[in-house]
């Protein structure tokens, strides 16, 4: 695989969600493409309503004149809703001359698209779907190391063994209120009681302020409570923490923990659904040892699970050689 293709053209298409970007992100990547990272905007009221294949596609990308270029891509790969529009008119427009290959489920025909990679839970199926336990991503061992030589210094103060808790927020799915917050807290607390460590507190784009507020009023005296939204040592992080502490509201997130090989400990939170895809993703991962749910005891010996992403991206080049 070492020189597939590498003289092609991927245009890495999402709506700018850092998780989805992650991930079409690292599929080019392992696949060796030359990649461009682009941005869709849909307009209303698309943008605002599940995917749909209408006649003038066209007319729902607001945007469009982005994607005119000089020279067409060989691939387009998409992650996250608005960008299955985008998919569908260059696959239109190009015909064979383009694979398509989306991200997660496309909430139409898989057949629409020339590849769907989807998680597990989203249970979906097809003869052109490729399914994943972890969402794919751009995390690899150079990356980690990379990053983490960068942060070193700005790190060096940490003298325990570092355990990084990452933290997200509220969503359509949960509920991440000061009741959460409190049983969170109580949890770090028992944590920090029960072993030797540097706690270092990450946020994301998605952490409330009134988080970030209790966070920083109740730890940052005696631990590093990260606020540096531009210098952010999140990569570095994985690499050099000997533990890793995910709230469990993000799939991409903990997918992403888990690639850096640490021990993961999901903290979960409290569920808006009955049937809740992420939950079932959580309890996925804790069954087969790749992750543990939070408690005061630090220890777990992670299962070994081998790169999703670069599986992936051997069984679509095999695909594409057999065409």
């Amino acid at each position: 695989m070492e020189d597939y293709k590498k003289d092609k053209i991927a245009w890495c298409v999402t709506d700018g969600v850092v998780g989805n970007i992650s991930q079409v992100k690292g599929l080019a990547s392992a696949m060796k493409l030359n990649y461009q990272l682009k941005t869709v905007e849909l307009r209303a009221p698309w943008k605002y309503l599940p995917p749909g294949y209408l006649p003038s596609i066209d007319s729902t990308i607001k945007n469009l004149a982005d994607f005119h270029e000089n020279a067409d891509p060989d691939y387009v790969i998409t992650c996250g809703r608005k960008s299955v529009y985008l998919s569908l008119y260059l696959k239109n427009k190009l015909k064979n001359n383009v694979i398509t290959i989306h991200i997660q489920d496309p909430k139409i025909d898989s057949l629409l698209f020339d590849h769907v990679i989807a998680p597990e839970h989203d249970s979906i199926h097809g003869p052109n779907v490729i399914k994943s336990v972890l969402a794919i991503n751009h995390i690899n061992e150079k990356l980690l190391f990379l990053e983490s030589e960068k942060f070193k210094e700005k790190l060096d103060f940490l003298n325990k063994p570092i355990v990084t808790l990452i933290l997200g927020g509220k969503s359509k799915s949960y509920i991440f209120d000061k009741y959460i917050l409190n049983d969170l807290s109580k949890k770090i607390d028992a944590i920090v009681d029960n072993n030797s460590i540097s706690l270092v507190i990450l946020f994301s784009r998605r952490t409330d302020l009134f988080i970030k507020n209790f966070m920083i009023k109740k730890y940052s005296k005696i631990h590093k409570v990260w606020t540096d939204e531009l210098n952010n040592p999140y990569l570095a992080l994985l690499d050099l923490s000997s533990s890793l502490i995910c709230t469990g509201d993000s799939v991409s997130m903990v997918s992403e923990a888990i690639y850096s090989k640490k021990p993961v400990f999901i903290f979960k939170l409290k569920s808006k659904k009955k049937n809740n895809k992420i939950d079932m993703f959580n309890e996925k991962l804790i069954k087969l040892g790749y992750a543990k749910e939070l408690s005061s005891n630090l220890s777990f010996v992670k299962t070994n699970f081998e790169n999703e992403t670069i599986k992936i991206a051997e069984e679509i080049i095999k695909k594409d050689q057999v065409k």
